[in-house]
């Protein structure tokens, strides 16, 4: 089940990413330069706003998990209402913020005076989007809790792609920022519609119950350390583009965030495969089933941080000459060291993705938390520090120290205290041995990619070389024998 449940969840990030990925030519074009930087700019500081929440998501999915796995209909029911109720009134509180907001906002950035109206109005447009975002946000984790991840990434993946797909469309026909705004909005609110009608086909009996005090204070202690991880994440994701935007203005911002977004986008899913472990290691954690949990921790460890390397692999040795086809040649100059940097240190980060799951899933949310909110803080310190010193490039570089400062020290606190596996085990059969692999392999092949020629023939050549060497050397190295046995059985199933 936690196989199928991970590659539902990476199906569900995969079609939108790709769908993302394949229109930011045609935004540019039908935007400029400016003008893509601004949506950037406006879905940021909407992000940024999402430190009102206090991430109880996190909470909800862990107590939905647990009385989902022992029966308790009722106890499900104070949850899931008690977080519907906290997401409602939050959503209309930050869009009433950015709302207000929207004018100082603007002349906060380096705007130019023909795009100020519109940029204004796209902030207030962007604010309804707040408010549906965060019921999408919620609501969503429902099935998940369930470990129903193929209706959530049904879900996702329709909407993930419709909403990309309408955006273009809305930008070739003239609409412009705030047509594509708009648009974006629409589609989150059939989004909602959508996500209520999934929760009432699964009958889980949710007619209104007042939360009870014992709910709420659970859920509200849990929550407000994973609201530390929150604000370390909102911090990651969209402090480093305000930065940018106030400093050096829009269109240093889309230099900076394609290449960024290309990187991110590409280790996010292998996030996906990793996430769904919160909801299955609180159900085990609440049945007392910790042998069961110890083998898919490290089983976990090992697998996605080989995949993660194979990404990081596949992103270095062809990331110059995608960038040039994909978005022209005039990125790949400073967009090519970005995207290496920021490849690197979606790496370093991805390391403690797992430990930060189990952990918190096992009830330990404020040593996830406090890591996080440092990893937030240093890294926003050292991207401001970065750009002064070097542009967009130094901001990548600052992105980088961080997460290899963070990311070392969290592994070494939590194994053996918050998560119960020793720190010697899991480098010994779960990370170690994917590290060691993949960066042997990559060590040899990068220097082998200069003398291949340059251009789309001898890119696909290295890359093909690559990634035959890659699977190969999983096969023999990461896949201990009883996987390898289960991948023949089900080999042999499917020429039958």
């Amino acid at each position: 089940m936690l196989l199928r449940n991970s590659l539902w969840n990476l199906s569900g990030s995969a079609l939108p990413s790709i769908a993302a990925l394949a229109t930011v030519p045609l935004l540019i074009h039908a935007l400029g330069v400016e003008g893509y930087g601004i949506v950037t700019l406006v879905g940021s500081v909407i992000g940024y706003f999402g430190v009102l929440d206090i991430n109880l998501s996190a909470g909800a999915i862990k107590y939905l998990a647990e009385n989902h796995a022992s029966g308790n209909r009722e106890r499900f029911a104070e949850t899931f209402w008690f977080g519907a109720m906290f997401y409602g009134g939050l959503g209309v509180l930050g869009a009433l913020a950015v709302a207000l907001a929207s004018w100082w906002l603007v002349g906060r950035f380096d705007v130019s005076p023909a795009m100020q109206a519109d940029t204004i109005t796209a902030f207030q447009v962007g604010g309804v989007g707040f408010m549906l975002s965060q019921a999408q946000s919620y609501l969503i984790g429902v099935p998940q809790a369930l470990q129903r991840y193929d209706r959530s990434a049904q879900s996702e993946a329709f909407f993930g792609v419709f909403v990309n797909v309408a955006s273009v469309v809305v930008a070739m026909l003239g609409g412009g920022i705030v047509g594509v705004i708009a648009v974006r909005v629409a589609v989150s609110a059939f989004n909602v519609l959508y996500l209520v009608w999934l929760i009432r086909g699964f009958d889980l009996g949710l007619s209104f119950v007042w939360p009870g005090k014992e709910v709420r204070a659970s859920m509200t202690s849990f929550s407000a350390y994973a609201y530390l991880s929150k604000l370390a994440s909102t911090m990651h994701q969209h402090g480093d583009k305000l930065i940018i935007g106030a400093l050096a203005g829009p269109v240093a911002l889309t230099f900076y965030t394609v290449p960024a977004t290309l990187a991110s986008r590409i280790l996010g899913l292998t996030y996906r495969l990793s996430s769904v472990i919160y909801p299955r290691a609180s159900a085990l954690a609440a049945t007392d089933r910790m042998d069961e949990l110890r083998k898919m921790y490290l089983g976990a460890m090992r697998h996605v941080t080989y995949i993660n390397l194979v990404a990081l692999g596949m992103i270095v040795l062809a990331g110059d000459e995608f960038l040039r086809r994909w978005v022209g040649e005039s990125f790949v100059a400073e967009g090519y060291p970005v995207l290496v940097l920021m490849t690197l240190a979606l790496l370093a980060d991805s390391l403690t993705n797992i430990p930060s799951l189990v952990n918190d899933a096992l009830g330990h949310p404020r040593i996830t938390g406090r890591f996080a909110l440092g990893r937030g803080l240093l890294g926003v310190s050292l991207v401001y520090a970065g750009v002064a010193w070097s542009g967009i490039i130094g901001a990548a570089a600052g992105h980088l120290l961080a997460s290899i400062l963070l990311s070392v020290g969290f592994l070494w606190y939590v194994h053996g205290r918050s998560v119960p596996i020793s720190l010697k085990d899991m480098m010994r059969d779960g990370l170690g041995r994917s590290l060691t692999v993949g960066l042997l392999i990559f060590g040899v092949l990068f220097p082998i990619k200069w003398l291949f020629p340059s251009g789309i023939v001898g890119t696909l050549a290295i890359a093909a070389i690559a990634l035959v060497t890659l699977v190969f050397a999983g096969l023999a190295f990461i896949v201990n024998v009883d996987e390898r046995t289960a991948l023949l059985a089900v080999a042999r199933r499917r020429r039958t």
